[in-house]
């Protein structure tokens, strides 16, 4: 049986563009020779078969002046496709110039190798449906006024009739005629609404100009989209409206088009453009259409433009590139003659150069070709990648070292290769697989990559220095981190530094020591004014020691007072130096610290004062234990004697307060360790108020009072908030012993409840209040001494720190006190 004869791709070709509706052609070479074009395109064009053979300029000479010859060459150089919708084009049919709107695509149709051999072109003849919309409006007027002078004159007729009868019958007409204009009006107004509509949403930038003013009459998205503008230009002029176009040479296009009538194309043309604030280069493609009244006579302009900023500046690129390209290609080739020149000489130094490569002390290595196969190295090299040449020679890189893979190394020989530009990094991190455990070695290197090429000036291979920096690169980063410590240090515990030269003692001193020596940190201080400040008890003894330390390289390490220069104030400061030799980086000098001690001193004070206190207030009560155990002793035959219950009580009440001694101590101290630990649950603070401080109730001697909010829930640790109100109300009995009233008041701040605890006693002088809740400060009111160890505040203050709450006292001599604290109703509150 004889097998079907299979068709040609031409001829299927032929056949698919044959039985298309849309007009198809074929176009090859960029002087855009006609290869093939169906009847639909012939028809589109007017022409018949015979202008397959020719260029399309030859085809259709009234084209030179339009723009689709250059937007064809282009498709074809540049192998990117052009696709349009609505493009205008004047083609000589039916024996006269008449114009057309087509939806086009040029299609680069490229080989396997990517290159363009031919350009397919379709189109669409969208002419009618351009002009239908352009049409209708005027139609659609056109009509509606007819039909409204028709209705008019009807109506005039029978008003003329009826106005002979009654002109109150021309009154009701009258009326009627006007409901009916506006109910017309308002037709035509939603009919043009409709038409503006369509046009708005156009994938083409239509815009109508009206009068030689160019008032924008309408615009669609597009276009305010390519301008960059809202809608709310529409209704000014084009010179208002888009303000960077004056300078530029469209306003004066479209002048000439209004006054001569004859349409602009513009291709490719650049307009500077004002859009989201700054000024960009928008290329389209466009035609300014004159509009034409019945007389003939313009009264508008109607812009169609598409943008092509994308094609042109991808084609100026292009064309950059290929004028660089140009530019490397004359350099390579006056290389290539240079080489050419001294091929001979290189070929007698390569076993030269081989040789210095392999005895550098520097490792170098030769990557060749994309595979960047290891060609040379030296010795150098293989000692620092642990391998032998045996193991490297003539192998990729990857293949002996594919930890390299994933770094940046492959990436940069690459960019050498393909490049020519040689590349240099100082201490860039790498990671080898150490050879004998499998284990990462990370490295620092130096290095050097520089592109190698051959006779003909092709670059095969790439040139790599490197340099071990590792051991360079660890030590800095000891020293940084040592410095970054020691800077660290010097802030953080507020040191003052100085630098002071062993031979012209000149001082150098820094911010934080002119402030400790109540200088200015911007002011001078000289070696004489810091020896000015020292408290004269001390002032000779340091000058000793500072010259000693620095005559002989004795150590420097003293305490002593100073006054401020500008504040008078006393400060303790504990100085420590030492002479450095000079060397051959730098002169003898001796460098050292100051810090100021003023709040240690204070506190070893306080501490001193505190165990005289301590002493003081448990001596007492163990004094009275022991002379009552001593009685008790007595009657231990007769224990019903009638002062053995006396004693008891006596010894009880001493007990009572060595342990409330005792347990102020315990709490300080775990105040001061950080183990003050906080039990929440939720409470009602009046009704914790309300049970407190039972041993002052029982005396009868004073009378609490309770005031405020009695149902406020609060979250906290009920025992601790108890043990606070406990020390602030024996506090008020202690230092308002006559007072009988002590109010308990208990406020809501809304996320906060504040209590406080008010007493009616002789006050507190202003210059104590600052120090009410420091550790070991006991009140002295009016020359009145009080036994305790001044702790009681201090722990409450730290009570209610660890709540996040707040502490204070507000009092005033003669009126009393109120010490108060507030607490987060909620545990999770800030």
């Amino acid at each position: 049986m004889r097998s079907p004869t299979r068709l040609e791709k031409t001829d299927l070709l032929t056949i698919l563009c044959l039985r298309t509706e849309h007009a198809v052609a074929v176009y090859t070479g960029e002087e855009i020779l006609i290869e093939f074009a169906n009847p639909a395109m012939m028809g589109a064009w007017g022409r018949t078969g015979s202008v397959v053979g020719l260029t399309l300029s030859e085809a259709l000479p009234e084209i030179s002046n339009q723009p689709f010859v250059a937007m064809l060459k282009e498709v074809w150089n540049t192998g990117v496709d052009n696709v349009g919708k609505a493009i205008p084009a004047e083609l000589f049919v039916d024996g006269r110039l008449q114009q057309y709107y087509f939806d086009y695509s040029y299609l680069a149709v490229k080989d396997e190798n990517g290159k363009v051999y031919a350009i397919y072109h379709t189109a669409k003849d969208v002419t009618q449906k351009v002009r239908d919309r352009k049409e209708l409006e005027e139609a659609r007027e056109r009509q509606e006024l007819l039909e409204r002078e028709q209705r008019l004159n009807e109506e005039l007729a029978a008003a003329n009739e009826e106005l002979q009868v009654t002109k109150t019958s021309l009154s009701i007409l009258n009326q009627e005629l006007e409901a009916r204009v506006v109910q017309r009006t308002a037709e035509l107004s939603r009919s043009e609404s409709r038409l503006r509509f369509l046009l708005s949403d156009a994938p083409v930038a239509i815009a109508v100009f009206h009068g030689r003013e160019l008032i924008i009459e309408s615009a669609n998205k597009k276009v305010l989209e390519v301008w960059g503008k809202p809608d709310h230009v529409i209704g000014l002029p084009l010179h208002i409206a888009v303000p960077e176009l004056v300078g530029q040479e469209f306003l004066q296009i479209l002048d000439e088009v209004y006054i001569t009538g004859k349409a602009f194309y513009g291709y490719e043309i650049k307009a500077m453009l004002e859009r989201n604030g700054k000024l960009d280069e928008v290329y389209c493609n466009f035609v300014y259409q004159p509009l034409k009244d019945e007389a003939g006579a313009v009264n508008s302009i109607m812009l169609t433009a598409s943008v092509v900023s994308e094609q042109v500046i991808a084609r100026n690129k292009i064309q950059s590139l290929n004028e660089e390209l140009l530019a490397i290609n004359e350099e390579l080739s006056k290389s290539q003659e240079l080489l050419l020149t001294s091929n001979l000489d290189l070929k007698t130094s390569e076993n030269r150069l081989n040789k210095i490569l392999s005895d550098l002390p520097a490792p170098v290595v030769v990557l060749t070709g994309p595979d960047q196969i290891i060609s040379t190295t030296n010795q150098a090299l293989l000692t620092f990648w642990q391998r032998t040449a045996d193991e490297v020679l003539g192998r990729p890189m990857l293949e002996v070292f594919p930890e390299l893979k994933n770094q940046v190394f492959p990436g940069l020989w690459k960019h050498v290769l393909e490049t020519g530009l040689s590349l240099q990094k100082r201490e860039q991190k790498v990671v080898f697989r150490n050879k004998f455990n499998g284990e990462d070695r990370i490295l620092y290197v130096d290095y050097f990559y520089q592109p190698l090429t051959d006779f003909a000036g092709r670059i095969t291979a790439v040139l790599a220095t490197v340099l071990d920096v590792t051991e360079k690169v660890r030590s800095r980063h000891i020293i940084e981190e040592a410095e970054a410590k020691l800077r660290l240090a010097i802030d953080s515990s507020e040191l003052g530094t100085w630098f002071i030269d062993a031979e012209s003692r000149i001082l150098t001193a820094s911010s934080r020591l002119k402030e400790i020596f109540g200088f200015y940190s911007d002011e001078e201080m000289s070696l004489q004014e810091v020896f000015s400040q020292i408290i004269p008890e001390y002032k000779d003894e340091v000058i000793a020691g500072l010259d000693a330390a620095i005559t002989t390289g004795a150590s420097f390490d003293m305490e002593y007072s100073i006054k401020g220069y500008r504040d008078g104030n006393i400060r303790w400061v504990r100085s420590t130096g030492k002479l450095y030799n000079e060397d051959v980086f730098s002169k003898a000098n001796f460098s050292g610290t100051v810090q100021d001690i003023t709040q240690r001193k204070l506190e070893e004070q306080r501490k001193d004062d505190f165990l005289s206190i301590a002493s003081h207030e448990l001596k007492t009560p163990v004094t009275a234990l022991k002379a009552s155990l001593q009685l008790l002793s007595r009657y231990r035959d007769n224990m019903v004697h009638p002062m053995v219950p006396r004693l008891v009580d006596q010894s009880n009440a001493s007990v009572l307060k060595i342990t409330g001694l005792i347990d102020d101590l315990l709490n300080t101290t775990r105040t001061n360790e950080g183990q003050l630990h906080l039990n929440y649950r939720r409470f009602n603070v009046f009704e914790m108020l309300d049970e407190c401080c039972t041993h002052i109730r029982i005396r009868e001697k004073h009378e609490l009072i309770l005031q405020g909010i009695k149902g406020l829930m609060i979250e906290a640790d009920e025992v601790r908030i108890d043990q606070v109100v406990v020390n602030l109300v024996n506090n008020a009995v202690k230092y308002a012993p006559d007072q009988r009233e002590i109010y308990l008041i208990v406020e809501d701040l809304g996320d906060r409840a504040k209590i406080s605890v008010k007493d009616s006693g002789p006050g507190i002088p202003a210059d104590k209040i600052p120090h009410l809740f420091d550790r070991y400060y006991r009140a002295d009111y009016s020359g009145v001494q009080y036994s305790g160890l001044g702790l009681g505040l201090y722990i409450s203050a730290e009570i209610i720190r660890k709540h996040r709450g707040e502490i204070g006292v507000d009092s005033e001599l003669g009126k009393g006190s109120t010490f108060w604290f507030t607490l987060p109703l909620h545990k999770n509150l800030p």
